[in-house]
């Protein structure tokens, strides 16, 4: 019998166009493997003075992988639209019961303009998921790279971006 844990590992990953497959658990996720699934985050963010509600979804899988779809993708005042994101995450440890995680993943930013510049995004989210309630909570900054930089520089193109945001996991009902 699959485990509700892996459906939704596995319809996270047939989402993202990749096959549905089973990977071998990562060393890296430890003891979070119950942060592995499919989480809906929103985050209330100001941009000029107006007040928005962004969405998103954060795969986690049990490989250690990392995918985010971001309904600000299409663009916001000041930022040119951008692509999906994919990573990795690794678990941090444990604090009262949550998972606590680092996820670190890339995305492009895209223009319809051909003289735009194009940019690298490195996103790093340091989030806290309680296993008993599917709740998760978080932080992410968003540093913009030169697109052909090392994904590793501290040398950005502009000041970082950073959020905090809330979420749940996603679950199939029975």
């Amino acid at each position: 019998m699959i485990s509700t844990k892996a459906l939704v590992s596995l319809a996270a990953l047939s989402i993202a166009g990749f096959p549905a497959q089973a990977e071998e658990i990562s060393p890296e996720i430890g003891g979070c493997l119950n942060a592995v699934g499919t989480y809906l985050t929103k985050r209330v963010v100001k941009i000029k003075e107006k007040t928005r509600v962004d969405r998103g979804l954060i795969a986690l899988t049990n490989g250690g992988h990392a995918f985010v779809t971001d309904s600000a993708e299409g663009g916001v005042a000041g930022y040119q639209p951008f692509s999906d994101g994919r990573g990795s995450w690794k678990c941090l440890g444990h604090t009262d019961g949550k998972a606590k995680l680092k996820i670190v993943m890339f995305d492009f930013t895209t223009s319809p303009n051909a003289d735009d510049n194009r940019y690298m995004a490195r996103i790093t989210t340091l989030a806290e998921a309680s296993p008993d309630t599917g709740d998760v909570t978080g932080s992410t900054t968003v540093e913009f790279l030169s697109i052909d930089a090392d994904p590793d520089s501290t040398e950005t193109v502009r000041d970082p971006v950073s959020y905090d945001f809330t979420g749940v996991r996603l679950r199939i009902s029975e």
